[in-house]
């Protein structure tokens, strides 16, 4: 069976009520995210905790068989900031990404979801401000 891929690239922009500072806490849910998506590990995960001021936060990667994954969250003032997104050559579902980054608590988000393929074009866009 050939590999017929499909170029899809979700970015998630948004406020964490619980950023994780963890950089075992933050790796475990990247390969949580990609079990969920139903892909595979192909190197990774890698995350680091920055503590310079004003920039404290920390960031994750990932490199999928299909593509990759990448987290940004600062943490110096809550909620706190998040800037993820997710590139794969499979197809997946938004929502379930959107459901797993609710791990941190999203207290509000908004997302683009870019079909990559012949031309590139928004397939979807959401946002969600949730209750405190």
């Amino acid at each position: 069976m050939s590999f017929n891929p499909f170029h899809q690239h979700l970015i998630v922009k948004g406020k964490f009520k619980s950023p994780t500072k963890s950089v075992e806490t933050l790796n475990k849910w990247l390969v949580d995210l990609v079990h969920k998506v139903d892909m595979e590990v192909l190197a990774g995960p890698n995350s680091v905790y920055c503590d310079h001021p004003g920039n404290e936060g920390i960031t994750g990667t990932i490199v999928l068989s299909t593509s990759h994954a990448s987290i940004h969250m600062w943490d110096s003032e809550l909620p706190g900031l998040f800037q993820f997104d997710i590139y794969s050559c499979k197809p997946f579902e938004s929502s379930t990404v959107i459901n797993h980054l609710d791990q941190f608590e999203i207290s509000e988000y908004e997302f683009v979801n870019l079909d990559r393929n012949d031309k590139m074009f928004i397939s979807e866009t959401g946002s969600e401000v949730r209750d405190n």
